[in-house]
């Protein structure tokens, strides 16, 4: 019993001992030439799991945009390379959208392997607007892609038409510049959401909120104001760029109680036949947000 106890036990050892190969096995061996070669193939073949092989670490946004990308590169080869013990520059070339590009690939040594140098293996790409590749919404700050020709689309598409072809290269970032216009539906969205700011800056108060284009001249008649009462006659209409909006032709009454000047109390009603509100339009993956001044 004792030697099929020992023998069970070693058994277990030699297949951990199996398994950490395995893992070291998934990252090619060999020089940085190699290294680079493995990475420009797994790019070639939208392989991510072949790209974080390598030993670069891949975000899912990123592999979820690769896995749309409409043409990727081809023809890898080494064009140059330089090492010493810790790093290594190679020199590749490749063909992507009928050119021929060159780029430099950095790479260091980990735990005995060439790994690529994440600044140059991605590129990095900074949209105009939130945008979208196919089902990917894109987050607004720059973010990094691997190489290839993505077609870039404004987003939310709910609200917004335009889109852009984008090459993206190792190592290169870019602005890229997404010609976006609005659609109409941007416009019913923005008047909803503005409806409903413009409720809450009308709720019955004892002074005026800030940002809401609401100033009336209550220091000329009263010393103090104890409530204003509101009614929208008209709203004001949006008008929409997609960075910004005005909205005009609002008709307000306000309905003012509050001590006068000489001490009595006193009772007023204004009316504004020019309330207007401006701020700034953004958008986020799947709304537009308007930001009153």
């Amino acid at each position: 019993m004792k030697k099929r106890a020992a023998w069970i036990a070693a058994g277990a050892i030699a297949a951990v001992a199996v398994a950490a190969s395995l893992v070291w096995f998934l990252i090619p061996r060999g020089s940085a030439e190699d290294q680079a070669l493995a990475y420009l193939q797994a790019v070639a073949d939208g392989d991510v799991a072949a790209v974080e092989a390598t030993g670069l670490d891949v975000p899912a946004t990123t592999a979820s945009a690769f896995a749309d990308a409409s043409d990727r590169l081809s023809e890898g080869a080494i064009v140059s390379s330089t090492a010493d013990d810790h790093s290594a520059v190679v020199t590749v070339s490749y063909e992507l959208a009928g050119t021929r590009h060159e780029s430099t690939l950095k790479l260091s040594q980990r735990e005995g392997h060439w790994v690529p140098n994440a600044a140059t293996a991605f590129g990095s790409v900074q949209y105009s607007v939130a945008a979208g590749i196919a089902g990917t919404v894109l987050p607004a700050d720059r973010v990094a892609l691997l190489p290839a020709v993505y077609e870039v689309s404004a987003a939310p598409a709910e609200f917004l038409d335009g889109s852009a072809t984008v090459e993206v290269l190792p190592g290169v970032t870019q602005e890229v510049d997404v010609d976006a216009t609005l659609r109409p539906e941007a416009a019913d969205a923005a008047q909803a959401q503005l409806d409903e700011y413009l409720a809450t800056c009308t709720k019955p108060a004892a002074e005026t909120l800030p940002s809401c284009g609401i100033a009336i001249p209550l220091a000329a008649d009263f010393s103090a104001v104890s409530e204003i009462r509101y009614r929208i006659e008209q709203t004001p209409v949006v008008a929409l760029t997609p960075s910004a909006f005005q909205a005009d032709g609002g008709v307000l009454v306000a309905t003012v109680t509050g001590t006068a000047l000489d001490g009595s109390t006193k009772t007023l009603t204004y009316r504004s036949t020019n309330w207007t509100v401006r701020g700034d339009v953004t958008f986020t993956d799947d709304d537009i947000v308007l930001s009153v001044w």
